[in-house]
């Protein structure tokens, strides 16, 4: 039965992560930003503009790989039904750092459209658990990001 729940709904990323570790980090980063995007059942332009941006900011490929990515972890999300997948294979491939970044960009994502919305911050909140980043990292990102504003 395990076998079987697990070849419908493990993430691609967990395949990934055996053959190209880089790729499985990327798209698990990538399907976070589209799941927070997702969270208060409003996903707008502005929203979908601005983690593109911060993929093509934060990872080092070209445009159309950053539009390839995208697909995917939309489609990745679209299937998800824990964020633990992704959390442990961030635990295990990023420092504390590197931990910290994903949720700024989640941070900076929520405020793209100009609106929290409390569902974004329980989603974040998980994350940030689940990454043991500290509270005062999740603060400080949140207060990165309403200084920052709307993306433009």
């Amino acid at each position: 039965m395990k076998a079987l729940i697990d070849r419908f709904f493990k993430p691609n990323f967990d395949r990934f992560n055996q053959e190209q570790p880089a790729m499985a980090l990327d798209l698990a980063t990538a399907v976070l930003l589209v799941e927070i995007s997702r969270a208060d059942f409003d996903q707008d332009e502005a929203e979908l503009a601005h983690i593109r941006q911060l993929l093509l900011n934060h990872l080092a490929l070209e445009e159309t790989a950053v539009d390839s990515l995208l697909q995917q972890a939309h489609q990745e999300a679209d299937h998800l039904v824990s964020v633990q997948h992704i959390t442990r294979l961030m635990n295990e491939q990023l420092d504390q750092e590197g931990k910290r970044k994903v949720v700024e960009m989640m941070w900076s994502v929520v405020y793209a459209d100009g609106d929290k919305h409390h569902y974004e911050e329980h989603l974040l909140r998980k994350v940030a658990e689940l990454l043991y980043v500290s509270h005062e990292d999740y603060i400080r990102a949140r207060h990165l990001a309403e200084e920052s504003g709307p993306a433009s």
